[in-house]
């Protein structure tokens, strides 16, 4: 009661600027938040990309030409250039751990394992596939959202707002619905809708692990 006693007496103005203060604060401190670790991730990504598909491209062009010369000095010189390659510049750090195992065998067995050889090949091939559609993703968000039409950017600009929007009022909405549940149900429901919650982030962080 002494706080509300006390609230009543604040001038209005000043509590209205000190909600707006805090609502701001907190606001600054959530898009910190999540926009660091994308920023962090995302220039990752764009200082390893170009020297992941050089490697990898390389890298898959002389397995491949290991195939065709079965045998001989090209057979010979295309695993040494392999050898050369992963140990350049430390740039076997960009490859998986798959990756990088099968390669080192390749590269010394005089033997060519042509089974070997392949699901290495399929594994360069997967890995490189998961970098381009990363890159076509940006392309087609780059080509939705950014015209040098104003008339089209503004909208693109709208649609994007709109879709965030949209975004937050639904998640917010299911949690509010979460949170009021849980405060009023019993302990099984309780119970239930943690399990619930779990399971949401669960799925939403392999589907995110996913893409």
């Amino acid at each position: 009661m002494d706080v509300l006693e006390t609230l009543k007496q604040v001038d209005s103005n000043l509590l209205v600027f000190l909600l707006t203060s805090l609502i701001a604060f907190l606001t600054w401190v959530i898009k910190g938040s999540i926009e660091k670790p994308i920023n962090d991730s995302k220039q990752t990504f764009e200082k390893t990309f170009n020297i992941r598909i050089e490697i990898m491209t390389e890298i898959k062009n002389r397995l491949s030409l290991i195939l065709y010369f079965k045998e001989g000095e090209n057979n010979l010189k295309f695993k040494e250039e392999i050898q050369s390659i992963l140990l350049k510049d430390g740039k076997s750090a960009y490859l998986s751990k798959n990756i990088l195992d099968n390669l080192l065998r390749l590269s010394i067995e005089e033997k060519n394992n042509e089974e070997l050889i392949k699901t290495t090949i399929n594994l360069i091939d997967s890995e490189l596939y998961l970098i381009i559609s990363k890159l076509e993703d940006e392309i087609s968000f780059y080509r939705k959202f950014s015209n040098f039409n104003p008339l089209k950017k503004i909208i693109g600009i709208i649609l994007l707002a709109l879709q965030n929007i949209i975004t937050i009022l639904i998640v917010g909405f299911i949690t509010y619905l979460l949170i009021t549940t849980f405060i009023s149900s019993t302990i099984c429901v309780k119970i239930l809708i943690s399990l619930l919650s779990i399971g949401i982030l669960l799925f939403a962080n392999w589907y995110l692990s996913k893409k």
